[in-house]
């Protein structure tokens, strides 16, 4: 049994990670943002998508063919 494979050192590292004492955040760091930040967020995302859409609009491409995956407009595989 002397064949130790990349799985069973994970698992030896994390073992040795739960028997340590790990710091738990308190409810201050948990709610961090804002919602003045948290709505900033979104509509910079917003702004994002609504641009890529736009751009591909203007590709030529239909906006059910857009890959949502993307930051850039590209067409869906299927």
């Amino acid at each position: 049994m002397g064949n130790r494979t990349h799985k069973d050192n994970l698992m030896k590292t994390f073992k040795q990670l739960i028997g340590k004492d790990l710091p738990i955040a308190d409810e201050e760091e948990l709610n961090e943002l804002s919602p003045a930040q948290r709505r900033a967020r979104k509509q910079a995302y917003l702004k994002k998508t609504m641009a890529k859409y736009g751009q591909a609009a203007k590709m030529g491409i239909p906006a059910s063919q857009v890959n949502q995956r993307r930051n850039a407009p590209t067409r869906k595989k299927s």
